[in-house]
């Protein structure tokens, strides 16, 4: 989603505060204060992890503009959005993962000639040189002259407190020329890949190999080996880089061969020394881990970026747009488990990536985009919890409405109790309805609430879905959640007080569930010595129709 950020033009009178001790934030006309950024910095406190805007103005002394801020925090995500005034229109840069997950951040703008630097928490993770970065036109009457007075705009929605504090150690006029210095420093990238030891795995003649940094920097390299087509070496891929990565967060792979590779162990090391990351295939319980052709393999350490989520095994990252694709990306494949049901840790679906797009009664969801909504976890036309909501939830045509989902416990609790008996013959008729009574025979009665018989197709033709599956159409009316209801195997039931029973479709095609044509059972003659003990005739309830042997003692209080 495109981050519109707007300044407002206040003209304000200002308010000193020359000490070092924290002040309350007051935003817009009359909060203007005093700042000697010559030789101090500037420090504010955001408490909690808030979602909203930190907006900043700068002044020179002469009260003229001198630059803005304006940072978009979404709660513990690491990617930050921000805008700088009358110099870069948007950007964005990456917390490292510890400062992401603080609850109380404390950020730093401190200025020089020509640059300003930004830490959250003793961590850089700004540094805007503006003679590189500006892109506006009129940068210089802004940028150029170092502030002396600061303000919270009227905007600010989550800042607490402020503080002049000392600029950091060492710094200097020419802090910009020492920095660069130091930031162009060449690292050395050690990437050792051990191949799995099988004559028939497959090889490559080239692998590509991705760092990323925390300020989301990335620079590839290209390792040429023999060795990629020997099962079991070790293959060791080294390469320089000045690029400004910042601290070591990603390493992607992604095979240059037609035929994939496998390999049981990757280790990353920088500057020869600094072992960063160790990716194993014994940790996503496998023998190996599989790179195939045209795919990219994603292991950071800490949080994935926005628009992707960790696997199981805690290391890989995969995009949104891939879980519950229909193939496996992950290498432990659990991007292609709990698709259609919430995990019990996550009942309200706040993290849920599965591909349930159906409202909890039977509407077809419509796409996000359709209704101007955008963002990486809002994909097709997916039921999810963008907003906190009690439970996820999609567009429709007429509106929006929640989903049923339900729980993953639920649902393996019904597998364990249904899968044995999908393959089982329990030797009744089932065209015929066993022992003839009319709960269990193939005809209903007033709207078929209590039909047990072993129609098992719709009105139309179509198989039914088994009731304790949820595919192809994902639903609530499971045995569990409804175990008066008779849901067994895929038979017809009405367990809702429909009109009459029902079913899921079961060939994935439309409609998604239809009634099912089951004829009315005829009315009971009990006048008809060959009903004497049908059960309307003789007011037993159990549905049993056999004859009773009124000679057994067991039977002389039967009627």
């Amino acid at each position: 989603m495109k981050v519109t950020l707007a300044l407002a033009a206040i003209l304000v009178a200002y308010v000193a505060a020359d000490s070092h001790d924290w002040q309350e934030v007051s935003r817009g006309f009359g909060a203007r204060f005093a700042l000697d950024f010559e030789e101090n910095s500037m420090e504010v406190l955001v408490q909690g992890q808030p979602s909203g805007l930190l907006a900043t103005s700068w002044y020179t002394k002469d009260f003229n503009p001198a630059g803005a801020m304006f940072f978009l925090m979404r709660g513990a995500s690491p990617t930050i959005v921000y805008r700088a005034n009358w110099c870069l229109e948007q950007d964005q840069f990456t917390l490292p993962s510890e400062v992401a997950s603080a609850q109380t951040r404390r950020w730093k703008f401190t200025f020089y000639s020509g640059s300003l630097h930004v830490m959250c928490n003793g961590e850089e993770v700004l540094h805007l040189v503006f003679e590189e970065v500006c892109t506006g036109e009129d940068w210089r009457e802004y940028w150029t002259t170092i502030p002396s007075y600061a303000q919270f705009d009227a905007m600010d929605q989550v800042s607490d407190k402020y503080r002049q504090a000392d600029k950091p150690a060492g710094a200097t006029d020419n802090e910009d020329e020492t920095e660069e210095e130091t930031e162009d420093e060449t690292n050395k990238y050690t990437v050792i890949y051990t191949l799995w030891d099988d004559e028939d795995a497959p090889t490559t003649s080239s692998q590509y190999i991705t760092i990323k940094g925390t300020n989301g920097q990335t620079e590839e390299y290209e390792c040429n080996s023999e060795n990629f087509r020997i099962p079991g070496a070790e293959v060791e891929c080294a390469f320089e880089s000045a690029v400004k990565l910042g601290n070591y967060r990603c390493l992607m792979l992604r095979t240059g061969g037609s035929d994939g590779l496998d390999f049981v162990k990757v280790e990353v090391y920088m500057n020869n020394d600094q072992l960063r990351q160790t990716v194993r295939a014994s940790t996503a319980g496998r023998k190996y881990l599989t790179l195939d052709d045209r795919k990219t393999l994603e292991f950071c350490v800490g949080d994935c970026d926005d628009d992707a989520a960790k696997c199981s095994d805690g290391q890989q990252c995969l995009e949104y747009i891939l879980w519950c694709n229909g193939e496996y990306d992950c290498q432990d494949w659990s991007d292609e488990k709990n698709c259609s049901c919430l995990e019990d840790d996550d009942l309200t679906g706040q993290y849920y990536k599965g591909n349930v797009s159906i409202t909890a009664s039977g509407s077809q969801c419509v796409t996000w985009e359709s209704k101007n909504r955008s963002g990486p976890k809002l994909i097709n036309n997916y039921c999810r919890n963008p907003d906190d909501s009690d439970q996820p939830w999609c567009y429709t045509s007429t509106g929006y409405a929640y989903c049923d989902i339900p729980e993953c416990s639920e649902v393996r609790e019904d597998e364990e109790d249904n899968g044995d008996q999908e393959d089982e013959d329990d030797g009744e008729d089932h065209q015929e309805g066993g022992n003839g009574s009319d709960k269990t025979a193939n005809c209903v009665r007033s709207n078929g609430e209590d039909y047990r018989g072993t129609v098992s197709r719709t009105s139309s033709g179509l198989q039914c879905q088994r009731w304790d599956s949820m595919s192809p159409n994902v639903h609530g009316t499971t045995p569990t959640r409804n175990p008066e209801s008779g849901l067994e195997e895929n038979y017809c039931r009405n367990p809702d007080g429909s009109e009459g029973p029902w079913c899921w479709n079961g060939e994935g095609t439309s409609p998604q569930w239809e009634f099912c044509d089951i004829p009315e059972c005829d009315e009971v003659d009990c006048s008809n010595e060959e009903n004497r003990y049908h059960h309307e005739c003789t007011g037993d309830d159990s549905g049993d129709d056999t004859e009773i042997d009124c000679a057994a003692e067991e039977n002389w209080d039967h009627y």
